[in-house]
């Protein structure tokens, strides 16, 4: 674990970077991540929540793979004030290095973890679980994990649970998360209320494609963009996940593409805030540089080369391959599990979400699959993207 000592050696780096000449910048941090930038948002930064009655900067954190709760507090000071973990994130310690990180400063920001369906009782003892391992008394937003489909968001257990937390005075508001079916839990929350957020995996790639301009000209789509602006008109508050399209390192040439992807993210006036997964002093500040910042043409040319770079890697996490392959392989996922060890670079983590996948549920039947049937928007090769995850992952 990183000491505060560190931290202070970082912020004595920064001061002194501050005084280089012109265009000079520390190492993993772009020009424009300045002290400045990294200053606590004014109100013009914070965007309200839909309905829920918190103001939140654009840019907050997703903790899912920091293991260094210093970081956390690190981002804090810096002016985030929007933090989301899970209870089955690192298999429960991340709330609990959340809870480390949030210790004294707790009211500077809006916490959300996140609970699955189950019977009532056992989700009401999964959100008493998470206010112990954060040491807090209440929740800010507590988020259904996971939904993919419209039963899932009417579902009478889960909200149940949640009216029950929420008048108890354990959580304040509740949401639901999405990584497929994205356009239909949105639609979903909107038309049947009780549910005040949803985070969603949004970056520049959510949209493009052949199969998603097609769909988009015969009217089967509205896009995810606009279902973001759609819904969160209607008082709904979005958040964005997944915003750097994996995070992959960046290509060659000195530059970085990570701020313009956010950059890119809050051109959309529908999105709340975001959570960018941040494991270091250094990540902090370089997304910390993407608030109030314009999406411009030189962000679009470094996205550009963004996208040459991971073009046949990344998952862009629309979840149409869902159900796809006659064989039973749940693709999305498996390529999921693939982001989260070549662009996350989280081994763990990526073993993780593969091994969790049910039995026949996995890529090994790819292995001795001729043609993979299996279409990507995004023209990725998915069988053979399968074959290594399942090489990388399995056992």
């Amino acid at each position: 674990m990183r000491t505060s000592a560190t931290r202070r050696d970082f912020l004595r780096m920064m001061g002194a970077a501050a005084g280089v000449a012109a265009g000079a910048t520390l190492p993993g941090i772009p020009s424009s991540a300045s002290g400045a930038t990294g200053s606590t948002p004014d109100r013009q930064d914070q965007r309200p929540l839909g309905k829920t009655g918190f103001r939140v900067g654009t840019v907050g954190i997703g903790a899912m793979t920091t293991r260094d709760p210093e970081v956390i507090r690190f981002a804090v000071e810096r002016g985030v004030n929007y933090v989301d973990t899970a209870d089955c994130y690192m298999g429960g310690e991340n709330e609990r290095i959340v809870g480390r990180a949030l210790a004294g400063i707790r009211d500077k920001v809006v916490l959300a973890t996140k609970v699955h369906i189950a019977a009532v009782d056992g989700m009401i003892r999964s959100a008493e679980n998470s206010l112990r391992s954060l040491k807090v008394d209440v929740i800010d937003i507590l988020q259904l994990h996971g939904i993919s489909t419209e039963a899932e968001v009417t579902d009478e257990r889960a909200r149940e649970a949640l009216r029950k937390l929420i008048d108890q005075g354990k959580v304040r508001a509740a949401g639901v998360t999405t990584h497929r079916g994205q356009e239909t839990v949105l639609r979903a929350v909107a038309t049947h209320g009780f549910y005040k957020t949803v985070l969603v995996a949004y970056n520049f790639r959510s949209d493009t494609g052949v199969a998603a301009t097609l769909k988009g000209a015969l009217g089967m789509s509205e896009g995810l963009s606009n279902a973001i602006r759609a819904v969160a008109a209607s008082g709904i508050g979005v958040i964005a996940m997944k915003t750097q399209a994996g995070g992959y390192a960046s290509p060659p040439g000195g530059f970085s593409p990570h701020q313009a992807a956010l950059a890119w993210v809050l051109s959309n006036p529908g999105v709340a805030t975001t959570i960018p997964g941040m494991t270091s002093y250094a990540q902090v500040e370089e997304n910390l540089g993407a608030r109030g910042k314009r999406f411009g043409l030189a962000d679009r040319i470094a996205l550009g080369r963004y996208a040459l770079e991971i073009g046949d890697r990344h998952c862009g996490l629309c979840g149409a391959c869902g159900g796809v392959c006659p064989r039973g392989v749940e693709v999305p996922n498996v390529l999921r599990a693939l982001t989260y060890l070549e662009g996350y670079r989280e081994e763990d983590l990526a073993r993780a979400a593969y091994g969790s996948l049910p039995p026949g549920r996995n890529a090994a039947a790819c292995g001795d699959c001729g043609a993979c049937l299996v279409a990507c928007r995004l023209r990725l090769p998915v069988g053979r993207l399968a074959r290594r995850a399942h090489a990388r992952l399995a056992g």
